[in-house]
């Protein structure tokens, strides 16, 4: 059934993923809730994860679950040794951002005719969040001539798309340094590196607080397109004190709108499961809910984010 389930999407997903020029997307998403591993394709190699239980034996699932993708990869015409399989299990404290290894083997994929570099063995995440294809290009579209200002960065992919699209300026702002140089790694890819691009490495409530100064004392000029896609939690080395996005959002709404001119443009995203914008934040921003339209054909199946355009009233 898995090996059917990921032939027929494979079928066609390969197809509109060549009309659309992307060469990494979803394949499939616990389409049977029994088997409930997320698989994605990046230039022919298959990445996938599943979460376990913590009652459950890790090694057994994690060898059953790589036996399973290998003959997956085998009917889709695949190399099954370029197989990379994640377990996500509960994790606690600050192990969660932990390095998983260290191969240092990154590979360059294809979006909407940029290039960015993913790893697909070291850490949780490759890199490129798949799913805000679409946010991306919005961002490419709306940034011709403007300062932007792209936070909670990871690896700049928003900050590729600003640049690509004509930006002034950008500012790429995340607490941690080997995402910030993936980001400057990710501009280079593209030529499109320069003293126009700014990054800074700090936690992002404390760089609100200290831009706010900067430009009040004519420093720095306003922002006129902003990027927030803050994590769901994070108690990382720079989130002083632990950040939450239900609890903490509405704060960083009211430091962007410090540094923003009127009418400036507000991306928001999360992933957060029964998040609820804060009431007061329509006295501020006129809020247009975009989720729908964010979405990419590969992730309708399961709706892997939230995501709002905020006109700074």
């Amino acid at each position: 059934m898995f090996i059917n389930r990921l032939k027929k999407n494979a079928k066609h997903r390969r197809k509109w993923a060549k009309r659309e020029g992307v060469s990494c997307f979803r394949l499939y998403d616990r389409d049977i809730p029994e088997l409930p591993l997320i698989v994605d394709d990046y230039e022919g190699r298959l990445h996938a994860s599943v979460f376990i239980h913590d009652e459950m034996d890790l090694e057994d699932a994690e060898v059953l679950c790589l036996e399973w993708l290998k003959l997956a990869a085998q009917a889709l015409n695949l190399d099954p040794e370029l197989v990379v399989l994640k377990i996500r299990a509960r994790q606690k404290g600050r192990k969660q951002y932990e390095r998983r290894g260290a191969k240092d083997q990154r590979i360059e994929v294809n979006e909407a005719g940029l290039k960015f570099w993913v790893n697909l063995h070291d850490y949780l995440d490759t890199g490129l969040f798949l799913d805000h294809r679409h946010t991306r290009d919005r961002v490419s579209a709306e940034a011709k001539g403007k300062r932007v200002l792209n936070l909670f960065a990871y690896t700049g992919s928003f900050t590729v798309h600003a640049a690509a699209g004509g930006a002034a300026e950008t500012t790429t702002v995340d607490s941690t340094q080997t995402y910030l140089q993936w980001a400057q790694d990710n501009l280079e890819l593209n030529r499109l590196g320069g003293l126009q691009h700014r990054f800074e490495r700090q936690d992002v409530r404390q760089f609100l607080n200290d831009e706010a100064q900067r430009i009040n004392q004519g420093l720095h000029p306003r922002y006129d397109l902003v990027i927030l896609d803050p994590p769901t939690f994070s108690n990382s080395k720079g989130a002083h004190p632990p950040f939450d996005v239900r609890r903490h959002h509405a704060e960083l709404f009211d430091g962007i709108y410090s540094l923003m001119k009127r009418g400036g443009i507000l991306y928001f995203s999360n992933n957060a499961q029964r998040f609820s914008l804060h009431p007061d934040l329509d006295k501020k921003w006129e809020i247009t809910e975009i989720t729908n339209e964010s979405i990419p054909l590969d992730f309708q199946q399961k709706r892997p984010h939230r995501c709002w355009r905020c006109i700074r009233r």
